[in-house]
């Protein structure tokens, strides 16, 4: 009796354009065994040669408000897709302006720190050509005073003997003096 039931069901599928795996799998979700569904396609098939011919203009115009279902449905299908798509869509086209803001703000700091490194290297460069010039000013300052030494040690050196001579005369000039 449920097979009575189906053949009807599986031919409106079949004149829908299912295959008769899909079929079988349609009729499994409804809750119908595969020893139904099997007895079902075979009536199905021999009934199916000997339809008569007013009952296919029924089918096609019972396909025809199907297709018309299943053809609202898919727009409808589609549009709710398009919707998600566009949404999604938005969504991502807003974190990647976030990515691009966060990318140029980096750039920003990264020109603005490059710059920071290059203004130091040349601070360092003129501080090193500072440092390097007092040296050698301070080195020709020391050869200028070791010069100066050696001349002051070589008129000491002529000097001395001579002043030490002259204070000894000046004590044998006092010396005599106070006697």
């Amino acid at each position: 009796m449920a097979n009575q039931q189906l053949v009807p069901n599986i031919l409106q599928l079949r004149s829908q354009g299912l295959t008769d795996n899909l079929i079988v799998e349609e009729l499994k979700n409804e809750g119908y065994d595969d020893m139904q569904i099997s007895m079902a396609l075979a009536q199905a098939d021999s009934q199916g040669e000997d339809i008569p011919m007013e009952r296919p203009t029924q089918n096609y115009q019972k396909n025809n408000e199907n297709s018309t279902d299943a053809s609202n449905i898919y727009e409808r299908i589609e549009e709710i897709t398009e919707s998600i798509i566009d949404e999604k869509w938005e969504e991502l086209i807003t974190e990647v302006k976030k990515i691009v803001e966060w990318k140029s703000k980096m750039e920003e700091k990264l020109a603005k720190i490059s710059s920071d490194v290059d203004k130091l290297k040349e601070d360092f460069n003129i501080l090193h050509q500072g440092v390097l010039g007092k040296l050698e000013d301070y080195d020709t300052r020391m050869s200028d005073v070791g010069t100066e030494l050696k001349a002051v040690g070589k008129v000491f050196k002529d000097v001395i003997p001579e002043f030490v001579e002259n204070v000894k005369e000046l004590r044998d000039i006092t010396n005599k003096a106070r006697k």
